[in-house]
């Protein structure tokens, strides 16, 4: 992924704070080392990330971002988001959450597999795969809505941050340059795009673009 949850496209490493600029001035960021990535980001570039990660980087980033939520208290939490912890959850429901871990895992990476797989074109983006994989595990009984705080929606031709108005059910992403000469809506766009990648990959299973929240 490229921007705020930009990682390691390679390992899934996170990215130091620091940042580099090689000799055209592109600033580039190093892999960090942790316990999921122990040694292996001090053996990959400098990167800001990209908008196709290899899939052991993205299982990587999921168990990452999943940890995160599970373990981090709320004023911690990024953009102050609030639905990644329950502050009612009882001792036996954490432990419970811990002892399925392992389990969300391997669905994670099984899911991870058949998408990528499948994937073809502009499917092969990250925030595509990521919001596929969103709804396998969701449909397969896991609590995946934190997932949502970990991914950005961008233009699907540029990569711009998108702008958003309100529409007359959601709201509507635009590119801000729009560089396709036109206004349409870029979250429709990605929808469309997950939709068609959770069918090919499930081909018994069919999912409304619709009823995809990107947001």
């Amino acid at each position: 992924m490229i921007g705020e949850h930009a990682f390691c496209p390679t390992s899934g490493a996170s990215l130091s704070q620091e940042i580099h600029y090689d000799e055209h001035g592109r600033s580039e960021r190093a892999p960090r080392s942790d316990e999921l990535t122990p040694t292996d980001a001090l053996e990959t570039p400098l990167t800001t990330g990209e908008r196709r990660s290899s899939k052991r980087a993205l299982s990587t980033y999921f168990q990452r971002c999943h940890r995160r939520h599970a373990e981090s208290p709320r004023d911690e939490l990024v953009d102050g988001d609030e639905r990644a912890v329950d502050e009612t959850a009882t001792e036996d429901e954490i432990d419970s959450e811990d002892e399925d871990r392992p389990d969300l895992y391997r669905h994670a990476t099984l899911a991870l597999t058949r998408l990528k797989r499948a994937a073809t074109g502009r499917q092969e983006r990250d925030v595509i795969v990521w919001y596929a994989l969103r709804e396998r595990l969701a449909r397969d009984g896991f609590d995946v809505a934190w997932m949502t705080a970990h991914v950005e929606p961008r233009c699907p031709d540029c990569g711009s941050q998108l702008v958003y108005v309100s529409g007359p059910n959601r709201p509507i992403g635009r590119c801000p340059t729009s560089c396709t000469g036109d206004r349409h809506d870029r979250l429709r766009a990605i929808r469309t795009t997950v939709t068609a990648l959770f069918e090919r990959t499930y081909s018994d299973a069919t999912l409304e673009a619709d009823a995809l929240t990107l947001l």
